[in-house]
């Protein structure tokens, strides 16, 4: 009814050779309504899901690794070793504590044992590693042991070059006085 009365009352105007295209599509836009998609609300959910499902899996073997990993030292193989290995510990420390106070310039200048014992003590983590796979064996062992005595010599080399730059520091001044 609607319709046909306004049909009536613009027939000349709706009478035209060409379509106001324009016109026309205003209208269709009003009437469409922008539909609701249910998809993106269902690919929130589903990658919060597996989201959740790789965090849990990652959790999960985390935990069971970190159970399995059991640390093999010299004392867990036997008492002695133990023993050997914490006075070879205390006298680097204690060899240590008398250098450590390096200056930058003894630092560069005394770089290439510094740089030895840096290379040494990746070779003592790599042993370490290999003893927690074979769980005590004795070339490993001797191996260990050997770093702590390496370590030794470097440090007392170290110690004994700082000295006599020390010493020739010394002589010089004295000199020149």
């Amino acid at each position: 009814m609607k319709i046909e009365k306004y049909l009536k009352q613009n027939r000349l105007k709706l009478d035209a050779e060409t379509p106001n295209d324009d016109f026309i599509w205003k209208g269709i836009k009003k009437e469409i309504r922008p539909q609701r998609t249910i998809l993106p609300d269902r690919m929130w959910k589903t990658a919060a899901i597996f989201l959740l499902g790789v965090l849990l899996t990652y959790v999960v073997v985390k935990e069971n690794q970190e159970d399995s990993v059991v640390i093999v030292t010299l004392a867990d193989i036997s008492q002695d070793l133990g023993q050997q290995e914490a006075e070879l510990k205390r006298v680097v420390n204690k060899k240590w504590e008398e250098i450590q106070p390096l200056t930058m310039e003894e630092k560069s200048e005394f770089g290439f044992l510094l740089d030895e014992l840096n290379e040494l003590d990746k070779v003592y983590k790599t042993y370490e590693q290999d003893l927690n796979k074979t769980d005590g064996n004795e070339q490993i062992i001797n191996a260990l042991l050997d770093y702590y005595e390496k370590k030794i010599r470097l440090l007392n080399r170290l110690s004994m070059e700082i000295e006599k730059q020390k010493n020739y520091e010394t002589t010089i001044e004295l000199k020149n006085l």
